[in-house]
């Protein structure tokens, strides 16, 4: 993109400042392979380091001005003398009321370009910096209205100087021009041929070059490049899933979802359903305007502007802003010292250990015998084996609020690093979904295991895995034995008539669209294999977990019967969303052939899926009796 048409877009596109922080490296120091959680610039001020940037590279990086966009990898190594150095984060503000997707994207392509250059004034932005982080450090609303001032000066400070680099701009090699290629125009069809077109190279030469640096092929690049984009906007839009596959270039549906699966490990309705609940707390958007109307452009997450930090790092009760590394680092350090001057021998945990295979194949060290085990989601799976977790997420303690009245609160969502560390675990336990960085960020407090997902929740084969993790096997399997004897009475004593071929989808309504539930987990074997109901043949292809709809295709009469799994306020909604006249020519909802069962029940543990079929089986008999 030009110099002149990235100064204007600048010009007209407004952007926030997220955080801007101050930091300095020893000689031998460095800081090593950080994605940028979102556009940035960055500032050596003196010192001297080796920098790298997508690609390029600068091996005096004194006076060094770069900019990347989110999920651009850095790395800086401090040479013989410190660094200091500045991170100024911000974001493009997105117009939801503006164009297209496509031409939204487009326009925000000068906040993901990657830059290095040297400063031939540094005096002119340290001054800035200097300003803008005292400015910013004092928390005053005001203070940070100036900042934002202060930023486009710095803004404009860099260009100006950008423009005075002229050539000495850092050039990106051949394997990191097409990586730059193709994050650009991942919305389009790219082919080898294109590209070696494009790069006059042969398509041999360009493969060869380009796996040499990024271990993959530059096809297998786009792919991976396409589904991660998905992945950040299914976590932080509420686009639609459909809008999101035409967003990064996938008109078939099936195959969109197909390939998701592949590269995931779930489909795309499994994922969002995921970062729905990692938020903490679901707002459903039941009515919008029209169903067919255009659905907003894509937006990061509205209720949390530093949403790259993914509630990892903070509690709803703490309004405090902390680096989470230094403080888990600090932390961990402070127990390893305590343990080692005897002091609080009453937690002295057991040295046995032995080898895991957790859910995402990694070999972890666990203790033989877990005693102080935190658990995110699934801390209602210790219940039934005798146990409590010595910490577990709030949406858990709000499901438990007798059983765990004693269990300490890690904060809502992913948790928060400081008050999980400061309960010395011995073991830390998550569902297989979380991204990457949670699960490193946790194992440098205690041993971090992943639990499968697998799909829709089955209470079967988690209590299992959480009985072998506690070395509880026997436990989980005298509770496995009675839930399943508990069933067959069931089973024995149901009268229910379906006729022969009558279909039933299970489904949750989020943001206007409608998230499938599949034939597998605990409510789907309920309702295809106990009660008898057969999945329409469309959704067959999905039965492992799931895909979206429209409210379009909702209306469309997709089955006879719906198994809902909205919360008691979603339901609410929901229940007057159907009462409109569109809907009630549903069959399923004008006959009145809707259940449902919180998936809350479904969620969080062996009481509360007790709880579930208790609940399912009471509303099917009187529904079809």
């Amino acid at each position: 993109m030009e110099s002149s048409e990235t100064i204007r877009l600048w010009a007209k596109t407004p952007v926030k400042v997220i955080d801007i922080r101050h930091f300095s490296l020893k000689p031998g120091e460095q800081l090593q392979a950080y994605n940028l959680p979102t556009s940035a610039f960055l500032f050596i001020n003196h010192g001297e380091a080796r920098l790298k940037l997508d690609g390029m590279e600068a091996t005096q990086a004194h006076f060094q001005v770069a900019h990347g966009g989110k999920n651009v990898c850095l790395n800086i190594w401090c040479l013989d003398h410190p660094v200091d150095y500045y991170l100024i984060l911000y974001k493009p503000v997105y117009d939801r009321s503006g164009p297209s997707m496509c031409s939204q994207v487009d326009r925000l392509l000068p906040y993901a370009h990657p830059y290095v250059f040297q400063a031939r004034y540094p005096i002119f932005l340290t001054s800035l910096l200097e300003q803008m982080h005292q400015l910013w450090t004092t928390g005053e609303e005001l203070d940070k209205l100036q900042v934002t001032g202060l930023f486009y000066q710095f803004v404009h400070e860099q260009f100006r100087q950008l423009q005075i680099a002229g050539d000495e701009i850092a050039e990106p090699d051949l394997a990191t021009q097409i990586a730059q290629y193709i994050r650009k125009h991942y919305r389009q069809t790219i082919s080898m041929e294109t590209m070696a077109n494009l790069f006059h190279y042969s398509t041999h030469y360009l493969s060869r070059v380009f796996k040499r640096k990024f271990g993959c092929s530059p096809i297998e690049y786009v792919l991976q490049t396409r589904i991660n984009r998905a992945k950040s906007l299914l976590t932080e839009s509420d686009t639609p899933i459909r809008e999101v596959a035409e967003g990064v270039g996938y008109t078939d549906m099936y195959y969109f979802n197909r390939l998701f699966k592949k590269l995931v490990g779930e489909t795309p309705a499994q994922f969002k359903m995921h970062s729905i609940a990692l938020k903490g707390s679901i707002r459903t958007n039941f009515m919008p305007e029209s169903f067919i109307a255009p659905r907003s452009v894509i937006r990061h997450t509205d209720n949390n502007e530093n949403h790259y930090h993914e509630e990892a790092w903070r509690v709803n009760e703490m309004n405090v802003r902390f680096k989470p590394s230094f403080a888990v680092t600090l932390l961990f350090s402070l127990s390893l010292l305590l343990a080692a001057c005897g002091g609080g021998n009453e937690n002295v945990q057991s040295s046995e250990m032995r080898e895991y295979t957790d859910g995402l194949g990694r070999q972890v060290k666990i203790p033989v015998q877990p005693s102080k085990a935190v658990v995110l989601s699934y801390g209602g799976y210790l219940l039934p084996l005798g146990l409590k977790p010595v910490g577990v997420n709030e949406e858990t303690l709000d499901q438990y609020p007798d059983k765990m009245a004693d269990v300490e609160s890690i904060g809502k969502g992913t948790g928060n690093l400081e008050a999980i560390s400061a309960l010395q675990p011995d073991l830390i336990i998550l569902p297989d979904y979380y991204k990457s960085d949670i699960f490193d960020a946790y194992s440098k407090i205690a041993p971090t295991i992943a639990v499968p997902w697998g799909g829709d929740p089955d209470v079967v084969n988690t209590l299992r895995t959480m009985g072998d993790i506690m070395n509880r096997k026997q436990e989980a399997e005298a509770w496995i034995t009675k839930f399943e004897e508990k069933l067959q009475r069931l089973r024995d004593k149901i009268d229910i008539k379906i006729e022969p071929g009558t279909t039933a989808i299970s489904f949750i309504i989020y943001n206007g669209e409608v998230l499938l539930g599949g034939e597998g987990g605990t409510l789907g074997k309920l309702i295809y294999q106990d009660f008898g109901f057969q999945m329409p043949a469309q959704f067959k292809q999905f039965a492992d977990g799931g895909t979206a709809l429209s409210m379009e295709e909702l209306v469309n009469k997709p089955a006879d019967y719906f198994f809902t799994q909205m919360t008691d306020e979603e339901m609410k909604a929901m229940t007057e969303l159907f009462k409109e006249p569109l809907y009630q020519s549903i069959p399923a909802i004008k006959n009145n052939r809707v259940i449902n069962v919180s998936r809350d029940k479904w969620n969080y543990g062996p009481y509360l899926v007790d709880e579930g079929v208790d609940i399912l089986i009471e509303e099917v008999t009187k529904l079809l009796k």
